[in-house]
């Protein structure tokens, strides 16, 4: 499935003029017209445009909430669930991975708690909750919520978390205030994300902590790769973000910040490797279900794990020149 790629233009005058969803400038031009690469779920073509302002590149027109949901596969997060025979032992290596490279989360959730007596912390976008139960092990207190009914369900069979079901808004843990909250790529999912600040500001205590991680349009990779960079994930990106436009959407909603263009261990190097070989992602196979036997599948595991190897030096380089494909953010609530 091939993308068609748009050279950066003004948009004609016949067409509505879109207003960037960040600072609300004019004068966007397309980025790029492209196809659901990784999954396939999503038929047709989706517009990106680049706001010639704060540089985010955002959907225009933006799907309705239906056609937002039917995007995702049922498992679009990683479980840790163990299989039989010889997949398992794939599956257990891959876990192991996970873990490792997850560490690097809880490290920055401690950097930016270094010197804090408070411990509770709320997993925004949980998943499957692989995150807060290596953050409990280091001593936090971990609640999550998760729109999915599977994931909630997979966080708290397998590692017996305190999650629940909700949609961003939803008053799930009304009454609960937290020291963190954390939210690792969600911002770039959701048609206002201003609203997500505002929504985890009144979740956190006064001074508290929000961590945000999202991918950075204005990245080395992100410009290396254009339309078929892994941290666009057309259609499910409606936002995507540079550290000026996230700055501004940071300022809007009362919070004091630092943002980072900082290596992700987890992140970069995994979306070079998808960049380079979307056919091999690992649950981009799961969800087109080509699965084939365990010889395979394991050489196909290996070939990616290679590649995400391959990619560590390259994707270090970029984060010390300061253009990381990951952008860190750490606020924290002003009250007044």
């Amino acid at each position: 499935m091939n993308d068609s790629v748009v050279t950066e233009r003004p948009i004609d005058k016949a067409e509505v003029m879109p207003k960037c969803p960040i600072c609300a400038a004019g004068g966007a031009t397309m980025f790029v017209v492209a196809r659901d690469r990784l999954f396939g779920l999503a038929s047709g073509n989706f517009r990106l445009h680049r706001c010639p302002s704060c540089g985010c590149i955002f959907q225009h027109p933006l799907p309705d909430p239906a056609a937002i949901a039917s995007f995702y596969p049922r498992e679009y997060w990683w479980s840790g669930n163990l299989q039989a025979g010889p997949t398992g032992v794939i599956h257990r290596m891959e876990r192991a991975y996970r873990e490792f490279v997850a560490l690097d989360h809880v490290r920055f959730l401690e950097r930016c708690g270094a010197g804090s007596n408070g411990r509770s912390l709320l997993d925004i976008g949980c998943g499957g909750g692989l995150f807060l139960h290596l953050a409990r092990k280091r001593g936090y207190s971990p609640h999550g919520m998760d729109a999915s009914a599977q994931a909630v369900a997979v966080a708290q069979s397998q590692y017996n978390l305190p999650v629940r079901q909700g949609e961003i808004g939803s008053p799930v843990w009304e009454g609960t205030r937290f020291d963190f909250i954390t939210m690792f790529h969600v911002l770039e999912h959701l048609i206002d994300p201003g609203m997500a600040l505002a929504y985890a500001r009144e979740l956190l205590l006064p001074g508290g902590s929000l961590i945000l991680q999202v991918p950075n349009v204005a990245s080395y990779q992100a410009r290396l790769f254009g339309a078929r960079w892994y941290g666009l994930d057309v259609p499910r990106h409606l936002i995507n973000f540079t550290p000026r436009s996230l700055a501004l959407l940071l300022d809007g909603a009362g919070f004091k910040y630092r943002v980072a263009q900082k290596f992700s261990l987890r992140d970069n190097p995994a979306a070079m490797a998808s960049s380079l070989a979307i056919s091999l992602d690992p649950i981009g196979r799961r969800v087109r279900g080509k699965r084939a036997g365990a010889i395979v599948e394991g050489a196909l595991e290996f070939g990616y794990l290679g590649l995400t190897l391959v990619a560590l030096v390259p994707t270090w380089i970029e984060s010390v020149c300061g253009h990381s494909a990951t952008i860190w953010v750490h606020a924290r609530r002003t009250d007044g």
